[in-house]
């Protein structure tokens, strides 16, 4: 084989090293990128179905909250009920014992208005008996002076 036929097989050889790089190359490229779609596309669906499960959990969660709040507000509306049922029959109980009371009071009031006329009455009868006796402390007066007079004679 002469020179040349061996540059020529080098040639050959090369170039057909260099295409079945490229080949293997362009087939590599090729596959890791349909692994990287497939991959892509299966993380694509995980992720949606994980999305789905957080949406769904979070709207049972959502249901959860939202009927233990209203069972919280039934609740909490039938115990102010209740307080407001008691605190209205104690409110009437009082208004009934206050009226009692009130009742009570105008007696009391009445019997003190009846004392007070009896009292100013008897002030009145003493009034008159205290009257009765300065007059007859006058008459009494004037019958020791006379009698003084008589016996002891006018010294005037």
């Amino acid at each position: 084989m002469t020179e040349p036929q061996a540059w020529a097989l080098i040639g050959v050889f090369a170039t057909a090293t260099f295409g079945v790089i490229t080949l293997v190359s362009t087939l590599f490229v090729r596959v890791i990128r349909s692994e990287i779609g497939g991959l892509r596309g299966e993380m694509a669906g995980q992720i949606g179905d994980l999305r789905g499960e957080v949406s769904g959990q979070i709207g049972d969660l959502r249901g959860e909250v939202a009927g233990q709040i209203g069972d919280l507000r039934a609740e909490v509306s039938g115990q102010i009920g209740d307080l407001r049922a008691e605190v209205s029959g104690q409110i009437g109980g009082l208004h009934g014992e206050m009226g009692g009371l009130r009742g009570e009071v105008v007696g009391l009031r009445g019997e003190v208005v009846g004392l007070r006329g009896e009292m100013i009455a008897r002030f009145e009868t003493v009034d008159r008996r205290f009257e009765a006796v300065d007059k007859r402390f006058d008459y009494l007066d004037r019958d020791v002076q006379a009698l003084t007079k008589h016996v002891f004679g006018s010294q005037d």
